[in-house]
């Protein structure tokens, strides 16, 4: 009764992720005296960015996680060897030493709250190497965990579009929706024109005088995000139709996947929705090649559901063509992309002049919105005022961790690639691997896959599936006495 109630937990912390994305600042004094304890001790002018979380805060996940980590290791469903050193979380594992050399000797050795963020990480890792070991022997487990993901994913779409039509937050604080208006600071809009104004103007709680439009963002902290989670939800939709035998299992998705569709255009999330577009011409070539693996009946699902996707992405490019066009950079180039990719381009090259200045162990895990830029070149003093980061996944561990830290992360990748070469395709295995590649994609574009907590989740609560599905097992030998006749 107890190992289910783990594996409980688990399964739930993977479906209810977004719904419990709440974090608690602590020692708020030790926080503030971290921050007075560098500015006496360091070499430059230091001021902390307001993007830059100075205060110690963990997540209702991480407490989650330790717990689940407790319950593994006295039910004894995990061994510490097995837990951190198998052939995938032995390179996340020697990443957190590197990332701890990375601060100790970097300018930021003594500012002791870049520690604590290193806790943060590694109990985000913690996720991944459970979620593994134990689905790695349940494998059985996943696809109802996939069901329930999907339906939670729905509620999201629901929050989503809702934000969308109200343009504020829906008042959702306790399922962590973040409290947002069009009008706050740093907020993810873009401007309301006289193409897109029309439907606008038939609701009567939008003021007069609105300029701005709020892009959904559900239970998250940013419309990429979301829009991230949307096309998890999306690509599981695809296995769940191709694989389900009932009429009335593939009935729901029959409305859900257009919906989840509306719900990513309403992020207007480039990342995400290229990457989801990418992936799922990845899927179909892919489950096309390998149509074996699938058996006549879900064939002929297989084809029916690219039908269903290009109704629900025509009917989305339809309704938000004009919000489309003034969100700019999908079927057109405005000036509201252009700001957009131009600050990008100046975080990539800020990345690569760190990391180039500091090529073996980075300027520290955590330090690139801290970093004193002028240091590598006079002109860029004051360059990222706010505190950003470096907007690709891969340049932001480069530059705070150099390529050690650079080559675990390829090398923990590539392990799960390696397997999948070596093994035979299963729908499992390609939806899975999609999400894995789809997560790849978006880490060349954006950084919260590393640097936010719910990024994290999805990026290692997902790759951990991926790998549990790639897990050789063993075919069991039958007992003696039924050999011999």
């Amino acid at each position: 009764m107890k190992t289910k109630l783990l594996y409980f937990f688990t399964a739930l912390l993977i479906v209810i992720f977004p719904f419990v994305n709440f974090f608690y600042k602590v020692f708020r004094g030790i926080s503030v005296f971290f921050v007075h304890h560098f500015e006496k001790h360091s070499s430059f002018h230091f001021n902390i960015p307001p993007l830059f979380q100075k205060y110690i805060h963990f997540y209702l996940t991480d407490f989650w996680i330790v717990g689940l980590m407790i319950g593994a290791f006295l039910l004894k469903e995990v061994r510490f060897k097995e837990l951190f050193f198998n052939r995938h979380s032995r390179y996340l594992t020697l990443y957190v030493g590197v990332a701890f050399f990375s601060i100790v000797f970097s300018l930021f050795s003594n500012y002791f709250f870049q520690y604590i963020t290193l806790i943060n990480l590694t109990i985000a890792f913690l996720s991944f190497h459970l979620v593994y070991i134990l689905f790695a022997k349940r494998e059985d487990l996943i696809k109802p965990i996939l069901w329930a993901f999907v339906g939670i994913a729905m509620m999201e779409c629901l929050i989503g579009i809702g934000q969308f039509l109200l343009q504020k937050s829906l008042g959702l604080s306790f399922l962590s929706e973040p409290q947002v208006t069009p009008y706050m600071d740093n907020i993810p809009i873009y401007p309301l024109t006289e193409g897109n104004r029309a439907l606008f103007d038939l609701l009567p709680w939008v003021p007069e005088g609105h300029v701005n439009i709020l892009r959904a963002l559900g239970t998250f902290d940013h419309p990429n995000i979301f829009g991230a989670y949307l096309s998890i939800a999306l690509f599981l939709s695809y296995f769940l139709f191709t694989t389900s035998e009932k009429r009335w299992h593939k009935a729901p998705l029959l409305v859900s996947i257009p919906l989840l569709i509306i719900s990513l255009g309403l992020t207007f999330s480039r990342g995400p929705i290229f990457a989801w577009m990418v992936g799922t011409v990845i899927f179909f070539i892919v489950g096309f090649i390998k149509r074996k693996m699938f058996s006549e009946k879900e064939r002929k699902g297989f084809y029916f559901l690219s039908l269903l996707i290009g109704a629900g992405f025509l009917l989305t490019t339809t309704l938000l063509f004009e919000h489309l066009v003034a969100r700019g950079g999908f079927v057109n180039y405005n000036e509201v992309a252009t700001q957009s990719d131009s600050g990008r381009i100046l975080y990539y090259r800020l990345a690569i002049l760190m990391f180039l200045a500091h090529p073996i162990l980075g300027i520290g895990f955590n330090s690139y919105s801290l970093f004193p830029y002028e240091t590598l070149n006079p002109a860029l003093a004051g360059t990222n005022p706010t505190g950003a980061f470096a907007h690709n996944f891969f340049l932001q561990i480069a530059s705070e961790t150099g390529i050690l830290g650079l080559t675990l992360v390829f090398l923990f990748i590539f392990s799960m690639v390696f397997y999948l070469r070596k093994q035979e395709m299963t729908p499992l295995k390609l939806v899975l691997g999609t999400i894995f590649l789809t997560f790849l994609l978006l880490g060349m574009v954006d950084h919260f896959l590393w640097t936010y907590t719910s990024g994290r989740l999805m990026f290692f609560l997902f790759s951990a599936l991926f790998a549990a599905s790639l897990y050789e097992r063993k075919a069991r030998v039958p007992p003696l006495s039924s050999q011999v006749k």
